[in-house]
């Protein structure tokens, strides 16, 4: 059987689709699975899993996405993303099973689209959990499968390399501190007091990562500034498979919501999440390795959980998150 599978949303969701593929495998033996993703998330590609990956891009180029789409004699199409551009997708397949969830049902057009609707609730399940519930129109139900990824040999040279580089050894931590979203960012004061906890009480090396970003790069210097002793700072140097190999290699990352979370529970590393104004139920990790750390405080993760701007989230907590991890 092969199956389309569309996920063309951003890299952490791509991330949140591995528990799925793992399914198919184990549900649906020797099927072939083809993963669309969009652009952005395309240097996952591989490590994802997948047999073939289709990559949609915007302009001339994104018709080889369109013809790769048309021509794949596909047996069955998993629709992941629910918008407009993956409903035209799941049509152009051709494939006899069009899938996705029964909320989309109400749509006329998508009526037309589509002939299986698969009921499970976005509020109320862990994102990948609710991937892995499109799966049921396989009589594949599956709960708390974890993330993986396949972290190609380049991806761990470029660890090495950049390590060595560096002057870096095991054990160490990591703090990635930035995030495409302003509002999850901390302050800078308080990521350096949890950078000096580690390097005294824990004897721990730290090192930074991030993108090449200049906010986030600004955000890093901020950071350093609250230090008498810099630390490595390998952001804008990496790719991101790159950086998942360092992750790989760490005793510990400590980081705000955003890819850098997923990709410590894909390799699984202990991680520290600090989480604000997004909602841990739905986007946590959830390996026994990870601790989760709100602003909102320390409350039962709900599908209803409030949301706290960053400034709220106290360092202490963080602190006893890293003692109770480590």
């Amino acid at each position: 059987m092969h199956i389309l599978v569309l996920q063309l949303k951003r890299i952490g969701d791509a991330i949140l689709t591995t528990p799925l593929i793992a399914a198919l495998r184990e549900g649906v033996p020797g099927c072939t699975i083809t993963l669309a993703l969009d652009t952005g998330a395309a240097v996952l590609e591989p490590a994802i899993g997948a047999d073939h990956t289709l990559i949609f891009q915007h302009g001339r180029a994104g018709w080889c996405f369109w013809r790769g789409l048309a021509a794949g004699g596909f047996d069955a199409c998993l629709d992941l993303t629910g918008n407009d551009r993956s409903a035209f997708a799941a049509a152009l397949s051709r494939s006899p099973r069009r899938i996705t969830w029964e909320r989309f049902s109400k749509k006329p057009l998508r009526r037309m689209v589509y002939n299986e609707f698969i009921s499970s609730s976005v509020k109320n399940r862990h994102t990948a959990d609710h991937h892995t519930d499109l799966l049921r129109a396989f009589d594949i139900r599956v709960e708390n499968i974890p993330l993986a990824l396949h972290l190609p040999a380049a991806a761990r040279e470029e660890a090495t390399s950049a390590l060595t580089e560096i002057g870096i050894a095991f054990p160490f931590a990591i703090v990635h501190a930035g995030t495409a979203r302003p509002e999850k960012y901390w302050e800078a004061a308080r990521w350096a007091e949890i950078i000096r906890f580690l390097r005294t009480e824990l004897r721990l090396p730290v090192l930074l990562t991030g993108s090449s970003d200049k906010i986030e790069r600004a955000h890093l210097d901020a950071i350093q500034h609250h230090l008498s002793d810099p630390c490595p700072n390998l952001a804008g140097r990496l790719s991101l498979l790159g950086t998942a190999a360092v992750i790989e290699r760490a005793r510990l990352l400590c980081a705000v919501d955003s890819a850098p979370v997923h990709l410590a529970d894909a390799v699984g590393t202990p991680l520290v999440a600090l989480f604000g104004p997004t909602n841990p139920f739905h986007w946590r990790p959830r390996r026994t390795s990870s601790r989760i750390v709100t602003a909102a405080g320390s409350k039962e993760i709900t599908p209803d959980f409030p949301k706290a701007p960053m400034s709220e989230l106290r360092s202490d907590s963080v602190v006893q998150a890293i003692r109770e991890l480590l």
